[in-house]
């Protein structure tokens, strides 16, 4: 049997096939511009340092047997110093029990007056040493030993003279101590009498 297709159909396939040829894949276009960047935004402001200030604590209500309190806090004026109104937190370490421990001691009563430097009158001197003060600045001494100390076994106690609100000392290394009189709040002052003062050292 023959199948014979109409000339109509012939031409639709035709021009179908046509088509086909001659379809193309169409140009790319031309990518857009990238837009412009936006602004920076300003600078944040700077943090603030984290202080830590290390002092010793007579014996008494937080340290029967003295230690050290350690202060901290953020230096909120960023004048490298941890100021008494900046302390955020205060913890102590104290010292053991040292009451059947023996120890050699330096115990004095030290006056300044004016520019000059500190003067001390020796009371107890197991340690056999000397001590020679220097003013540094206002209200700041630095004591020389003629000896070396332990200082893992040194430890200082002082009294705060009438005159002053308060004092602070450390032991800055193996022949030298420090200390530090204020009268108000960051506020060092000289002219100070009979301050007592004792270095001791644990066997």
């Amino acid at each position: 049997m023959k199948c014979s297709l109409s000339p109509k159909v012939f031409f639709v396939l035709f021009a179908m096939l046509a088509l086909v040829g001659c379809a193309e894949d169409g140009v790319n276009g031309l990518d857009g511009r990238d837009g412009s960047n936006g602004a920076d935004g300003s600078d944040g402001a700077d943090g603030l340092n984290s202080l830590i200030t290390i002092l010793i604590e007579q014996p008494g209500a937080n340290c029967a047997n003295g230690g050290f309190k350690i202060d901290a806090g953020l230096d909120d004026n960023s004048n490298g110093t941890l100021d008494a109104s900046e302390v955020d937190n205060s913890e102590f370490l104290c010292n053991g029990d040292t009451t059947d421990i023996p120890y050699l001691t330096y115990v004095s009563l030290i006056s300044q007056s004016g520019t000059d430097d500190p003067q001390s009158s020796i009371l107890e001197n197991t340690l056999d040493l000397n001590i020679s003060w220097t003013r540094e600045s206002q209200g700041i001494y630095l004591g020389n030993l003629d000896k070396t100390i332990d200082i893992g076994k040194t430890v200082i106690f002082y009294t705060t003279p009438t005159t002053h609100t308060g004092v602070r000392g450390e032991v800055v290394g193996s022949t030298q101590v420090r200390l530090e009189l204020q009268n108000g709040i960051n506020a060092f002052a000289d002219d100070f009498t009979n301050l007592s003062f004792e270095l001791r050292e644990y066997e």
